[in-house]
């Protein structure tokens, strides 16, 4: 956890993100299993963003 100031601005990584061994096992590997709905139900909301997320995201 995290306390991030108010006014602060965050950027995050999405290339690191998506290649998190914490999420990912074998991040740098194509695994279309990974995204099988069984396995997005367990995974962590944010671990994967394609586009953004939460109330602000992009689309």
């Amino acid at each position: 956890d995290y306390l991030v100031p108010k006014g602060s601005e965050v950027c995050l990584s999405f290339y690191d993100l998506h290649r998190d061994p914490n999420f990912w096992p074998n991040p740098t590997e194509f695994d279309p299993e990974r995204f099988v709905l069984e396995k997005i139900r367990k995974r962590h909301p944010y671990s994967y963003l394609p586009f953004s997320a939460g109330r602000r995201n992009c689309i």
